[in-house]
């Protein structure tokens, strides 16, 4: 993306099962988006037709099948089933819409489980956690799970999350951040063309080194 960034399309998360009018549109993003009686539709460049109009789903789709597809190749075998970890606030529509990119994408049967939970999961499939203790794991893309350990397994108490509060609204206070410095410190304007994008990928670098550290750049 870093060279042809106009090309690409991201965030289908974020906009997946959701009307025209629910989509809130980020500065960031290098496609536009379109109102098609109500539905969204993702205008990207391409090559050679100038520009193609894609669903959401569509998007989503192929992920899903890259994933499909390496997985498949490094168990040596077709798989059918799909876990897919989604927000806890996913409306019916946008599981649905969730459900139909991973049919897209070549699943059979898919299982949902929300994201706060399968933190909860991980966490404990990684740290030793003495018997009876209750457990809050908080991700700071907007996700809270409460959870107790009982007889050596993981009792999920209660989950949630803010659908508004993600990892991308850190990128975005980062990018304002430094774009900021770079204009008025050092006359460097980057708010078009692929500049915009190689910041924004930097920042990113950034929010995943401020996990583990805490300084970065």
């Amino acid at each position: 993306m870093r060279h042809k960034a106009e090309y690409s399309a991201f965030d289908s998360k974020r906009i997946i099962g959701k009307t025209f009018d629910r989509v809130a549109v980020d500065s960031l993003w290098p496609f536009k988006i379109k109102n098609s009686n109500g539905n969204v539709l993702l205008e990207i460049k391409t090559y050679e037709e100038g520009s193609t109009l894609k669903r959401p789903e569509e998007i989503s789709a192929e992920l899903l099948k890259h994933i499909k597809t390496y997985t498949e190749e490094y168990q040596g075998k077709i798989l059918t089933d799909a876990v897919i970890t989604i927000p806890s606030k996913f409306s019916t529509e946008q599981k649905q819409a969730t459900k139909t990119a991973a049919e897209l994408a070549g699943w059979q049967k898919i299982h949902f489980l929300p994201e706060p939970v399968a933190a909860a999961f991980a966490y404990f499939s990684e740290m030793k956690i003495p018997n009876q203790s209750n457990i809050f794991i908080c991700d700071c893309g907007g996700d809270i799970c409460i959870a107790k350990v009982v007889n050596e397994q993981i009792v999920v108490l209660n989950f949630d999350n803010d659908s508004y509060l993600g990892g991308r609204d850190f990128d975005k206070v980062l990018f304002n951040h430094f774009n900021a410095i770079l204009k008025h410190k050092y006359n460097v304007e980057i708010k078009e063309g692929n500049k915009k994008y190689v910041l924004s990928q930097k920042c990113k670098d950034v929010k995943h080194n401020l996990s583990a550290t805490l300084e970065d750049w």
